[in-house]
């Protein structure tokens, strides 16, 4: 009886709507017709069949509490979210920012520089100092520079020693040095003493040149690995789960990051975090993307679209052969997130003029562009880094071509492996399906009604009242085909005749101008060491100025038109990405993950068992952490690590480490969505062109 009286009640509130159902309101503002699709009525008796019937995660007849919050879990995430977004504000903005500046001193046995901390410490004291070079002969041999933590409580006269570290004196200058001092009582959580200072001389007469600064750490520092991982882990939940938009979850992460380092040193600056991001990068996509979205309008993807179905007798696998092999050689000479930005519209393109589904393919795509990029010292970020390291140029004596050598058999092995992995997986993911036309379509015509539904006017409730009623023709459509079974699978492709008669460049004057920008710029990349030594231009520079010189001869004139050209989400990705990872590098997480392999690596017995166990510990470690965490960053830390590993008295060559790491961090990238920058790029454009790619798809194929 009650829920005959509840359906008469929702039956009675939906006749009363559908006398406004044609006007949209504030309520229910973004959706779509929604009352013409499901009532009240059939949410209530849907509702209550799935609580009936269904199960949340492992549990078959959940109790109701149970369910009612796996149905309101988005309401839960997003509280969740905020409470952890505003905590972190708060811990952020409680602290001042970090006194950055450096104290140029001259010590001495009789003038030592001492620094107060006061008596307000947190607990850990970290020194950070370097000593500046000194003429052949000047110091004696074993003189070295002394940091001592000295304290004493109120009622003391004398200072005692906390603890204390040397620095040796060489004729070099020598990078800054970090040591940290522990000046609290673990147990109790006290400090030794109520004043603290640093004391730091020498054991010469001579004047010593150092530079020193310190910072007051807070106690938890010895959980900010832990914390760091935490970190971690949380974005790729909120990636992995798609609780949030890749963008945002990439921004909470970096700012709890920063909230975090915040709370155990103290609030990096803005300047500081603005100078993580690698605007090298961002500038080289921001000109990529605003040349591939000019020369894109003039028709010239599709048309290659068309050529390569052809080229390929229009087969499926072959045509991804021909684009992943080009991919991969391309990749090799040219760095490889332009590539992607060059290849995945022309992919998309042809795809959506195939009716085929993009998302593999753009996948397998930058699969093999970072697998190309492996083979060569230009190819890929991390052997940029490689081989731009001063400590290993002069110790290993790497050459484009020893770098080849070395790096180019293995590349070729793991592209053949790669095909015939990919043969049989794309048995069952490439197809066409002829609806899915249509399907974009309806996509693309919501998404305009979304923009007009915004506004309030009588004229655009009007336009919005017909574009619903064209959207349900479409839908009908859609299901009249889906009955008739044209939504079935496919592999008679379209008449090649016909693609070449519908896809022609349309603009033959912008083609002809894009074509002489991105012939000049292209050429530019593949000598870009040449220029960057004569003229100090970098490829982001080079980047920008075709995109300038683009924009000035496409006589383009709308400003909103350049910048639908850009896309600012994937820019803003990597903006946040970068600081997530300069974070967590801050935090030591990937500090001790290369400490660890060390570790390992030195308890190995010497011989050829410790370089064989260095080289496959240097191999998978750096692969499996370049798939989760960015491999630039990844690459930066480790090469101090490889480089010690070879100075250190273990028998260990420098060259195999750095094959080893080149492969690891390379190969490694194409693990997960964030793993490489090329993975981003792709995954960037494929979803503005409106094929999204979700991370566990491309966990899948990439890991």
């Amino acid at each position: 009886m009650a829920e005959r009286r509840l359906e008469q009640t929702l039956t009675d509130e939906e006749d009363r709507r559908s006398s406004f159902a044609d006007y949209p309101n504030s309520s229910n503002e973004g959706s779509f017709i929604v009352d013409s699709k499901s009532s009240l009525l059939d949410i209530h008796r849907k509702t209550k069949k799935e609580y009936d019937n269904g199960a949340v995660l492992c549990i078959k007849h959940p109790p109701r509490w149970v369910w009612q919050l796996y149905r309101n879990r988005n309401i839960i995430y997003i509280a969740v979210l905020t409470v952890i977004m505003i905590t972190s504000a708060v811990m952020f903005a409680l602290v001042h920012e970090e006194d950055e500046s450096l104290r140029l001193a001259s010590v001495s046995q009789q003038f030592p520089l001492i620094v107060d901390v006061g008596s307000d410490s947190k607990g850990v004291l970290e020194s950070l100092i370097s000593v500046q070079a000194a003429d052949p002969g000047t110091f004696p041999e074993d003189s070295f520079v002394n940091v001592t933590v000295q304290g004493k409580n109120t009622n003391d006269a004398t200072w005692s020693v906390v603890e204390s570290f040397y620095i040796y004196l060489t004729e070099e200058e020598q990078d800054m040095v970090e040591h940290m001092f522990t000046v609290y009582d673990e147990d109790t959580g006290d400090n030794f003493f109520d004043l603290l200072r640093f004391y730091v001389d020498t054991n010469t007469q001579h004047p010593v040149g150092i530079t020193f600064h310190y910072r007051d750490l807070n106690k938890i520092i010895k959980y900010q690995v832990l914390i760091a991982a935490i970190v971690l882990v949380g974005v790729y939940v909120l990636i992995i789960f798609e609780i949030m938009h890749r963008t945002i979850a990439a921004l909470l992460g970096s700012f709890v990051c920063l909230a975090v380092i915040s709370t155990i040193q103290a609030r990096p600056s803005f300047e500081l975090v603005i100078s993580w991001i690698d605007f090298e990068t961002v500038g080289l996509l921001f000109g990529m993307m605003i040349m591939v979205g000019i020369f894109g309008s003039t028709g010239f993807f599709e048309w290659c679209a068309v050529k390569a179905y052809k080229l390929s007798n229009a087969n499926l696998w072959y045509l991804t052969v021909i684009l992943c092999t080009f991919t991969a050689i391309v990749s090799a000479f040219l760095d490889n997130v332009t590539t992607i930005l060059l290849l995945a519209p022309v992919t998309i393109r042809l795809c959506k003029v195939l009716d085929v589904k993009p998302q593999p393919v753009i996948i397998a795509e930058v699969i093999f562009s970072n697998l190309g990029g492996t083979a060569t010292p230009i190819g890929d970020p991390p052997n940029i880094i490689i081989v731009n390291d001063p400590r290993i140029t002069a110790t290993s004596g790497i050459t484009f071509f020893n770098f080849v050598y070395h790096m180019a058999p293995g590349v070729i092995m793991a592209i053949i492996i790669t095909f015939i992995i990919l043969y049989f997986v794309f048995k069952r993911v490439i197809y066409r399906v002829p609806t899915q036309g249509l399907e974009r379509e309806i996509e693309i015509w919501k998404k305009s009604a979304t923009r007009v539904f915004r506004e309030n006017s009588e004229e655009e409730r009007h336009v919005y009242q017909q574009l619903c009623e064209h959207i349900a023709q479409l839908e009908k459509s859609l299901e009249t085909d889906i009955r008739t079974g044209r939504d079935g699978t496919s592999s008679e492709g379209p008449d090649i005749s016909d693609l070449e008669k519908k896809y022609v460049i349309h603009d033959k004057p912008l083609f002809i101008s894009s074509c002489c920008v991105l012939f000049c710029v292209i050429v530019m990349f593949f000598i870009h060491s040449w220029i960057e030594e004569v003229f100090g231009l970098t490829l982001a520079w080079i980047a920008i100025i075709g995109a300038i010189i683009h924009l000035v001869v496409s006589g383009i004139r709308d400003v909103e038109e350049v910048l639908e050209k850009v896309e600012l989400g994937t820019l803003l990705f990597f903006a946040a990405l970068f600081v997530l990872m300069h974070g967590l590098d801050e935090l030591g997480l990937i500090a001790s993950i290369g400490e660890v392999v060390a570790d390992l690596i030195a308890k190995v017995p010497e011989g050829n068992a410790r370089l064989a166990a260095a080289v496959t510990l240097i191999i998978w470690v750096s692969a499996l952490s370049s798939a989760f965490i960015d491999n630039i960053p990844f690459t930066t830390t480790m090469i101090p690590i490889v480089v010690g590993l070879a100075e250190a008295d273990l028998g260990l060559p420098l060259s195999p480490l750095v094959w080893a790491l080149s492969y690891g961090a390379c190969f490694g990238g194409n693990g997960t969505l964030i793993g490489a920058s090329a993975n981003v790029v792709a995954v960037g454009v494929s979803e503005e062109q409106g094929c999204p790619v979700s991370f566990l798809s491309f966990f899948k194929m990439g890991f």
